[in-house]
């Protein structure tokens, strides 16, 4: 099995030290993990992962020795033309990264270390000059951003594992070119962080940017981190709001200031309307008369060409109307968005203005300025940090939707009743946001569905289509005193496939972003609205259902859809290349709405040769899963779906997908979730492209028509675990396997085992070849035979002994694969309903020879006596130490079968009645044989 995801080297011993340093979602605090070892053999291995991105997951493995031909700089193996990057030395495009944190490199950006001639590496620019014992010990920061005590709240966790080699503590000091392969020029290290690289110093605390280390005697033994502990820098919070909550905007006044300068707004908004309005008519009118002026010459030159017998020309395309029409629409179109839009970005930031001004008549000596926009930055904390559950806000959600119901003719009344129990800058994002999703049901308010002719004010502009929903929650984050901003670029929405392009308009979205607490959070209101539930009981009301994940969305999963056209607004300490966006999987939100994670950096293509694929997902508990396996070409005759090619197996916390292709080629592999694992409706989850160009070997044969493998949530409700066999794939290359359960009560148990056949694709029972060898209150042990080869499917079904269930549920389900099925393979005896709180010893083959004596050993509880029953013959078992029964039959020289009878103490009225406990056939020696 063999998955190309990721285009460095990657080994389980890596992956699992970068899976345990990345912690839990609680803790805040930047991991970083670093593996360095170095082999007897002058191997040497390295990674460098860093939670807040975790797409960033650098590793890489050194040969010992270079190739003899064109010989990677970096991991000694050879490079061909085709995938080389020429510097002067070679490298793999793969491997034209940052040595220290694996940063992908172009040649416009990539450094060299001029100070140190010998050193032919290549680096970023925060990293270049620096070795990896700097980055361990955290003198240097990891990432280009604030170092471990200097930013605000930013503190950094290492973890350091592999075999350790001294290596120099002080780096050399770097030249002040820089270019195209140089040395960057050199500021403070300690004032380097995104703040002043983004020009927004006033929001923090810096060291001088005077100070530089090329000025600086004592460069030699200079450490940042020193020199910070010096001068006790300390990061200066986010400066705080004065007017907050409703009653502050009330205290203050802000409510009669914002009437008064929305109907200034307002008279703005209706001459720019009619003048568009003006513009429109005159476009359309000089479009008439053009058109006139063509079909009267196309008329002449007719004309011309009758009289001179020769009819040449025919009538220009300039004389299609509807087409020109199109054309002429869409640029006047375009042209009142983007005046509308200017209007409205002017108008917000004069609102927060207004809002400013109210700041400081409160308080003279307030930091904070409505009207100064925040710099972009990474959020300081998770979403989970703000909030855990979305029903801390149903008060707020319940208010949003009750006001969606009524008509307002003001923007300031209406955020006034929205705010109105509002204390918070979250809890006022938040009902604004439930507001404007509630309106976004096909483009009009729940009044105009409910009272076609009513009208909305405020919805004009939507409705008129020269407004944009992230333009209306721009401006009421404005009237809220919030600050928002729209965000341009490209998504993964609709119609997008892995391996698509990019480029021009195809694709184009746009996003917003709102400050909260001083953190810029990310949100989306027209995709959280777009699922539509229709109507409820014949009411003309209509209901939706809302995507949380679009509200506050955290953006190292935000990355999965939407890429900025400037990377700042990726939140994300380390910007993503675009490249790298393209190669990312396609996710959709309810991956993150169940709790899901890949468990590995998987890239949008999934590379094989062998034709098998696994894809791992990290799941917060037992769910509904489906996929979809699909071919990228397709013949019109050819079914949209190949049926039994993937493989779902649940093992402890993963959902573990094996795809097994049919043939060489492209396909489109889905995966489907639902919050039930008997869930019918699925929602989509991820794609990815699997690339197979040349298959080696045949290939493998299809899987069992069964949705999954493993437990259910039957196991857990009722008590029941695997003692062994977790995985619920099992091979069995022996006489026989052996399954147990550990059970946590007395429950009602009872079990299939099937064989499919991979030539007609049938399924069908073997309960022959199945034997419950042992049960009681603790636990029950099942031996499983394979007669020939192929898949077994062994399933486990449960219900509570004390429930009123008729039928019932399956709790686990495994997958028997024989490769190699034993010659001396045989059934096993018949068992009845006494059985199962009783174990066998011996004999455990179901058929029997005839002329042998065979000792018969087996547990019965509670019983009086046990009879071995031949040919009507009883052979009594003696009695031995607790409930153990033991004596040697007889099978005699007439084939038939032998019945094991057992009389209980108590069970029935009669105590004479023998109930049957076991059947095993007598045979002819060749009848057993293979």
């Amino acid at each position: 099995m063999s998955v190309k995801a990721d285009s460095v080297v990657n080994n389980n011993n890596d992956r699992k030290i970068s899976k345990q340093s990345l912690g839990s979602n609680d803790n805040l605090a930047p991991k970083v993990a670093i593996v360095e070892t170095f082999g007897e053999d002058q191997s040497y291995r390295y990674s460098f992962t860093y939670e807040k991105a975790t797409l960033y997951e650098f590793k890489y493995e050194k040969a010992a020795k270079p190739a003899a031909i064109d010989p990677c700089y970096r991991c000694n193996r050879r490079v061909l033309a085709q995938d080389q990057v020429d510097i002067g030395v070679l490298f793999h495009k793969q491997c034209f990264r940052c040595r220290i944190c694996g940063l992908p490199l172009t040649i416009q950006t990539f450094y060299r270390n001029d100070a140190n001639e010998s050193d032919r590496e290549i680096y970023c620019k925060t990293h270049v000059g620096k070795n990896v014992a700097q980055i361990k010990s955290g003198e240097v920061p990891p990432m280009g951003i604030e170092g471990p005590s200097t930013g605000p709240g930013k503190k950094y966790i290492f973890q350091v594992t592999g075999s350790k080699r001294p290596l120099p503590a002080t780096p050399p000091k770097p030249q002040m070119n820089k270019g195209i392969g140089s040395s960057p020029g050199m500021d403070s290290l300690a004032s380097i962080s995104p703040r002043n690289m983004n020009d927004t110093s006033a929001w923090t605390t810096q060291t001088s940017p005077n100070m530089s280390m090329e000025s600086t005697p004592a460069y030699e033994n200079y450490r940042p981190h020193q020199y910070i502990q010096q001068q006790q820098v300390k990061p200066s919070p986010h400066p705080k709001s004065f007017l907050v909550s409703y009653e502050d905007f009330e205290n203050a006044d802000v409510f009669d200031a914002q009437l008064l300068l929305e109907e200034r707004h307002r008279e703005e908004e209706e001459r720019l309307l009619r003048f568009l309005m003006e513009e429109r008519e005159k476009e359309l009118r000089r479009l008439d008369d053009a058109i006139e002026l063509e079909k009267e010459k196309a008329a002449d030159d007719l004309l011309s060409s009758i009289e001179n017998l020769s009819i040449t020309s025919s009538i220009p395309r300039s004389l299609l109307k509807e087409e020109r029409l199109k054309v002429v629409t869409e640029k006047i179109a375009t042209e009142e968005k983007t005046r509308n839009g200017k209007m409205i970005d002017r108008h917000c930031h004069e609102m927060m203005t207004l809002i400013g001004e109210k700041d400081r008549q409160m308080d003279r000596l307030c930091l904070f300025d409505h009207s100064m926009k925040p710099p972009p930055e990474p959020p300081e904390g998770k979403k989970s940090s703000l909030y855990k559950s979305p029903a801390v806000f149903e008060a707020l959600d319940l208010r949003a939707l009750d006001l969606a119901n009524k008509d307002y003719n003001t923007m300031t009344d209406l955020v006034r009743d929205l705010t109105r129990t509002c204390k918070t800058e979250l809890e006022k994002a938040r009902v604004l946001f439930r507001w404007v999703i509630a309106k976004d049901v096909n483009k009009h308010s729940v009044n105009e569905i409910v009272r076609p002719h009513a009208t909305d004010r405020l919805l004009k502009g939507v409705k008129s289509g020269k407004e944009t929903y992230h333009q209306l929650y721009k401006k009421l984050c404005s009237y809220a005193g919030l600050h928002c901003e729209i965000v341009l670029g490209y998504s993964k929405g609709a119609g997008y496939k892995p391996g698509m392009r990019m480029d021009g308009q195809t694709f184009r979205n746009s996003w917003t972003v709102v400050n909260i607490n001083g953190s810029w959070r990310l949100v989306n209101c027209t995709w959280a609205a777009r699922h539509v539930t229709g109507h409820k009981d014949n009411l003309p009301q209509m209901y939706h259902k809302y995507d949380e994940f679009y509200f506050l969305t955290d953006p190292e999963d935000h990355i999965y859809q939407h890429y900025p056209d400037d990377p700042q607004w990726q939140l994300m300490e380390i910007p993503l290349p675009f490249s790298e966006f393209l190669n990312l999987p396609v996710v959709k939100s309810p991956f993150f709405n169940y709790g899901l994670r890949f468990y590995s950096n998987y890239g949008a293509t999934l590379n094989t040769d062998t034709g098998m694929v696994e894809v791992r997902l990290l799941i917060p508990k037992i769910l509904g899963f489906g996929s979809m396996l699909e071919p990228v070409h397709r013949q019109p005759s050819e079914p949209k779906q190949i049926e039994g090619r993937t493989l779902l197996r649940l093992v402890n916390n993963e959902a573990i997908f094996t795809i097994a292709l049919p043939a060489s080629g492209l396909y489109y592999f889905s995966i489907y979730v639902g919050d039930y694992w008997k869930s019918e409706c699925l929602e989509s989850a991820c794609t990815f492209l699997i690339q197979c160009t040349n298959m080696k070997g045949r290939p493998s044969p299809p899987y069992p028509p069964v949705p999954f493998f493993g437990p259910t949530p039957v196991m857990e409700n009722l008590g029941i675990s695997a003692e062994s066999n977790i995985d619920p794939l099992v091979v069995c290359n022996n006489d026989f396997i052996e399954i147990n359960f550990v059970l946590s009560k007395d429950i009602r148990l009872t079990h299939t085992f099937q064989y499919f056949d991979v030539s007609d694709g049938s399924i069908t029972d073997i309960d022959r070849y199945v034997f419950l060898r042992s049960r009681n209150d603790t636990g029950a042990n099942y031996l499983i035979r394979c007669h020939k080869a192929g898949f077994y499917i062994f399933s486990l079904f449960a219900a509570d002994i004390t429930g009123e269930a008729q039928s019932l549920d399956c709790a686990f389900r495994y997958l028997v694969i024989c490769q190699e099925p034993s010659p001396t393979v045989a059934m096993f005896p018949k068992t009845y309903q006494k059985w199962h709180r009783c174990t066998l010893h011996e004999p455990l083959t179901g058929d029997l020879r005839v002329d042998k004596k065979i000792i018969f050993r087996l547990d019965v509880p509670q019983a009086i006596e046990v009879f071995v029953v031949i040919n009507e013959i009883w052979h009594h078992l003696k009695h031995k130490i607790g409930c153990a029964w033991e004596g040697q039959v007889s099978t005699g020289p007439i084939p038939g079968v032998a019945k094991v009878y057992a009389r209980f103490q108590g069970a029935t009225k009669d105590q004479s009645i023998f109930s049957q406990m076991l059947d095993y056939q007598i045979v002819d020696d060749a009848e057993t044989e293979i």
